[in-house]
């Protein structure tokens, strides 16, 4: 990766912050003048040729300056960049928007979107579990139709969840109902994220021989109080954007943005469970959501060693990479502490 020299690297380093701090396309000049790196314009125009040849620099017109690539912006913050630390009073406005928004998960992770795009001025957005802390009331089987049922998992909360279960040919309704009251004798008042599959089959035997029967009501009641809700805070914040003031470019994005399953799919993808480091995407037009012309900045929140969900700023490459990488490192560890203390409580 460091097949660059330390001039050329401290070039590049030059062109990335001004570019994000400008939004104008960076000229030799400008790197001399602003810089002081002691070399000459000259010198520094030559070298910004190079970077172009070797992919790290684009010339949006033949007159105009450079600006990074994705290749560029790659290895500023792989090789070049130093995380900011939040500054004392963006810690303040972080704690002082929790203060009184602690009531329940979802004003937690909502204040969590609205804060964060409050302080980047970027799209963030936030996935996580919607029962978190939720404990088990009851589970329920509805008929669907001849070979499928409803599984309800109602908390303790009044939430419900529900997931469909494909039941074998020769189960009816009340056979699932009376397995849904013997789990619920079971488990009711536990926590739903402390319900394993290695709790569940320890009394299995005790419940129903059938083992496939057993396991693919687990499976459903797994799926109930697993899914996702996504948070978003400052969808509009991206208009005001160089990046975004083209009409039909912003409502590509605005577009992308309202795709909730592939947006929760984007965050989960590649989610390494011990990975905690705030990991960045440049221009990745792989993934389920294209990002052409954005990056995204993510990190993981857990508790008790679990992964809970992720937070993430989204916005375009020319964003504040060593701000925003420091302040989520903040923000992950101060919302698992909030959510530690929230499941505690509960």
């Amino acid at each position: 990766m460091r097949e660059l020299d330390e001039r050329k690297q401290k070039i590049l380093q030059a062109i990335v912050q001004d570019y994000i701090t400008s939004a104008e396309p960076v000229g030799s000049r400008t790197v001399a003048r602003k810089y002081n790196l002691g070399i000459s314009a000259a010198t520094i125009r030559n070298e910004m040729f190079d970077l172009e040849m070797m992919g790290y620099l684009e010339q949006p017109h033949t007159s105009a300056g450079r600006t990074p690539s994705a290749k560029g912006y790659r290895f500023y913050v792989d090789c070049l960049l130093q995380p900011a630390k939040i500054r004392e009073d963006e810690k303040r406005l972080v704690q002082s928007w929790f203060a009184d928004k602690l009531e329940d998960v979802d004003q937690i992770f909502q204040s969590t979107a609205k804060v964060l795009a409050k302080i980047t001025h970027n799209v963030t957005l936030v996935v996580a579990p919607r029962q978190i802390g939720a404990k088990l009331k009851y589970i329920r089987f509805v008929p669907l139709d001849d070979r499928r049922a409803i599984m309800l998992v109602v908390t303790d909360s009044g939430e419900v969840e529900n997931s469909i279960y494909v039941k074998p040919a020769d189960v009816d309704t009340d056979e699932l109902n009376l397995l849904a009251e013997k789990l619920t004798n079971r488990l009711t008042g536990m926590r739903l994220d402390k319900i394993t599959a290695e709790l569940v089959d320890s009394f299995r035997g005790d419940i129903v021989g059938d083992l496939d029967l057993y396991r693919t009501a687990f499976r459903s009641l797994h799926q109930s109080f697993r899914k996702q809700e996504l948070y978003r805070g400052g969808t509009m914040e991206l208009l005001n954007a160089p990046e975004f003031r083209d009409v039909d470019k912003a409502l590509s994005l605005f577009g992308m943005l309202e795709e909730r399953e592939k947006i929760v799919d984007l965050l989960n993808e590649g989610r390494q469970e011990g990975d905690s480091s705030v990991v960045v995407r440049i221009g990745d037009d792989r993934s389920p959501v294209p990002l052409n012309d954005c990056s995204i900045i993510e990190a993981t929140f857990r508790g008790d060693d679990e992964v809970l969900g992720k937070i993430a700023v989204l916005g375009p490459t020319r964003m504040e990479y060593a701000k925003i990488i420091g302040l989520l490192e903040f923000m992950k560890e101060h919302v698992t502490q909030i959510l530690t203390h929230y499941r505690d409580d509960k």
